[in-house]
């Protein structure tokens, strides 16, 4: 009995072409595509032959253009007296874009074009047959001027049939050039000076005119020198800081002495204690009235006040002597007898102030109280109206007074301005005058025209290069579009690399034999045949793949492949080893193997996957031996109304497992993957599938869905097989291949 497959389908991982990531994906693309382009190699050779004689016609014949150049320093003579800041090389630097387009301006070319007209004819061979007018579009193709990068040099070059023309027509230009910034920038400095003269003038006027204004002005408001932003205020400002104080503390007062007066009232109509008032009034009127009314006098309470204070100065230095001396100390006894004494006095000016207190009455209090706060009240009300009419004119004066500052801090402000304006025009003007015989902008010759020896164009290196380019260009879009065009597998390598699964073998195209039955196994009937010896060494390349491959499915991408044929052949190559080999058409829609072996009014596994008898009674009796030893065939059977259903059903899967227990070697063919998802259904039941492709017939996009298409279904893609490879494929199937590496069956004998 054999082990069971340790291939798990439902859980294997897929395939590496399945999980390639795009940079492994783009280098493949690459690899194919040179591949390509050394196939068809005559195509690159066609076109870099065809590109070189071209080129070399074109160096040949082209005319000779002579280059000349010149390069020019543009600097700043001085500051520039249109801005407010002087300027310099930074200026020039920023402004060269500008330098550069003058060199091509109609003004310039005009004027070359003057200075080219009177020289010799063969300086003017440019122009020998245009019109005057003409003359400086001619020159504008041919010159271009271009600023060094982080320099103030313009480059200035031109081209010429002639190397003599080209030097002539450099040095016109550059004349001309100079000649127009050198009158430019005299007219910009007399028209400047005019101006700035015009307008110091002017300035001058209103200064004037400005400073007898404010010399009127401060006359008029007595101006004391003082300003806002300094530490002294003017005393219009502070008077009415002082009112506005003022105004807040009576008005604070005021309102302090009515709500006294408000609770008397209240508290003389409800009955209440009055002498608590006497001190809310004033501190020191509300104690000399009672004590005036208490009949005790004033200074008695200073003094009972000075006696507080000196037992306390004697308590803390008896504190101090009783810690170093001890109770009958002199002075600790003198202090004891003075704070006895003094505690005495005042314990009896206290006991003498609260009888005298217990005799006033309300009667004597309220009347007392309520004249005095009338009399106060009557006092502040007077006090804050004759402040809040001083605060009204005051604060009127100095609303006035802040206008007038303002109206004089404007008027400075504008005479420092125009003061500021006038020294500037003095300066500029000053600088004009000392630079007005020179350009404010200088252009120097830094490098003059020289003869050229050689031609700029044509080129020798960049034609070349050119053809070069050009032709391999050519060729390999010639390849790109041939291989697109071209949807076929090229080479064992492409095919391997692209659907990402080993070439197990490769079948030659061969005779038919017999048209059906077991003569018409090419293994069977001629076993040495040197094309019989591809399918042994399909069988080997199936042991070394390091997989159990005991229970194996074939299919192809499209009908007339000729999987049955490859399957039939590598069954009997198994049989022929020795072990019990099954082979089973599952191709319920066309069965190929069932025809092939003549089987066709036999039951078979359409009978046992709708049947409901014991799988291994039923498939016993379905079981077909050809006449081959170890070999055995169960046919399609009648072809049902749902094969896809009967093949996924689970009497299916106890049929395999059947097998795989019974046989050495199980084979099934399958109907083609593009055709039906049979194949793929039947893929995940077994150890491994195989793909025969047949590269002169199938397309590439065809074979990649086929296999795509089987990864997508998880099935265990393990190898292809490339079927009817022809000896006269020279360059692509065709080397490489000789004895045993390929066989094929007929187009007759591969029956689907």
């Amino acid at each position: 009995m054999q082990t069971q497959s340790t291939y798990d389908p439902h859980t294997a991982e897929l395939p590496p072409v399945a999980q390639a990531s795009p940079s492994f994906d783009t280098m493949q693309h690459v690899l194919r595509f040179l591949r390509a382009a050394r196939q068809r190699k005559q195509h690159i050779v066609t076109s870099l032959f065809v590109a070189a004689a071209l080129g070399a016609v074109y160096y040949f014949t082209a005319t000779r253009i002579y280059q000349a150049s010149a390069s020019l320093l543009v600097t700043s003579a001085s500051p520039d007296v249109l801005s407010a800041s002087p300027t310099g090389t930074a200026n020039v630097g920023a402004h060269l874009s500008t330098y550069e387009r003058l060199l091509e301006s109609a003004v310039v070319l005009e004027r070359a074009a003057e200075l080219i007209s009177i020289l010799p004819p063969e300086h003017r061979i440019d122009f020998a047959d245009a019109p005057r007018h003409e003359w400086p579009d001619i020159i504008a193709d041919n010159l271009s001027a271009k600023g060094i990068l982080r320099t103030e040099i313009i480059e200035v070059r031109y081209k010429s049939k002639s190397p003599e023309a080209a030097v002539a027509t450099v040095d016109a230009v550059v004349q001309a050039y100079m000649e127009f910034m050198d009158k430019h920038h005299r007219d910009v400095s007399v028209e400047v000076l005019e101006i700035l003269d015009d307008e110091r003038r002017e300035v001058e006027s209103q200064l004037v005119t400005k400073q007898k204004e404010l010399l009127a002005l401060k006359h008029e408001m007595k101006d004391l020198g003082l300003r806002e932003g300094t530490e002294v205020v003017h005393p219009a400002v502070q008077r009415v800081m002082e009112l506005n104080k003022m105004i807040l503390e009576v008005q604070e007062q005021r309102l302090l002495l009515e709500s006294t007066f408000a609770a008397i009232q209240t508290a003389a109509r409800e009955g209440r204690d009055l002498r608590q008032f006497l001190l809310t009034l004033d501190p020191n009127v509300g104690r000399s009235l009672m004590m005036n009314a208490m009949g005790l006098d004033p200074q008695a309470n200073q003094t009972v006040n000075l006696i507080e204070r000196k037992l306390l100065d004697d308590r803390a230095r008896l504190q101090t002597l009783a810690q170093h001396y001890g109770p009958n100390h002199p002075e600790i006894v003198e202090l004891q007898r003075r704070i006895g004494e003094g505690e005495a006095y005042v314990v009896a000016y206290q006991a003498k102030a609260n009888a005298r207190l217990e005799d006033l009455n309300d009667s004597q209090i309220g009347p007392m109280l309520t004249n005095i706060i009338q009399q106060r009240l009557g006092e502040s009300r007077m006090h804050e109206r004759q402040l809040l009419d001083e605060y009204q004119r005051s604060e009127a004066q100095a609303v006035a007074l802040n206008d007038r500052m303002a109206e004089l801090q404007v008027a400075e402000n504008e005479l420092a301005r125009l003061r500021s304006l006038n020294e500037t025009l003095l300066d500029r003007i000053s600088n004009v005058d000392i630079n007005q015989g020179q350009a404010q902008t200088r252009v120097a010759v830094v490098s003059s025209p020289k003869l050229p020896q050689e031609p700029v164009s044509p080129n020798l290196l960049t034609t070349i290069a050119i053809c070069f380019a050009g032709g391999l260009g050519i060729g390999m879009s010639m390849v790109y579009v041939l291989d697109l065009l071209d949807d076929r597998f090229r080479s064992p390598e492409e095919l391997q690399e692209q659907l990402g699964a080993p070439v197990l073998a490769m079948v030659r195209r061969f005779s038919p034999l017999a048209e059906s039955g077991k003569d018409a196994i090419h293994t069977h009937a001629d076993p040495e045949a040197v094309e019989c010896e591809a399918f042994r060494t399909l069988r080997a390349a199936l042991a070394f793949t390091g997989q159990d491959l005991e229970r194996l499915a074939i299919t192809s991408s499209e009908p007339g492949d000729g999987k049955t044929t490859v399957i039939s052949n590598l069954s009997v190559a198994y049989a022929q080893a020795g072990k019990r080999t099954l082979v089973i058409d599952a191709d319920l829609r066309k069965p190929g193997l069932t025809k092939l072996l003549d089987l066709r009014q036999s039951d078979g596994l359409s009978t046992l996957l709708r049947g409901d008898d014991d799988i291994a009674e039923a498939a016993t009796a379905m079981i077909v031996e050809p006449g081959i030893d170890n070999l055995y065939v169960i046919p399609s059977g009648p072809r049902p109304s749902d094969p896809a259903e009967l093949l996924s059903s689970s009497r299916m899967q106890e049929f395999v497992a059947w097998c795989e227990q019974n046989f050495d070697q199980v084979f099934i063919d399958c109907p083609p993957i593009m055709a039906a998802s049979d194949a793929a259904i039947i893929g995940r039941l077994l150890d491994g599938i195989m793909l025969v492709v047949q590269p002169e017939k199938n397309h590439r996009r065809v074979v990649l869905r086929a296999a795509e298409n089987l990864r997508s279904l998880r099935a265990n893609l393990v190898g292809i097989v490339a079927n009817r490879v022809g000896d006269d494929a020279e360059g692509y199937y065709g080397y490489g291949y000789g004895y045993g590496d390929g066989l094929s069956c007929d187009e007759v004998a591969c029956v689907e």
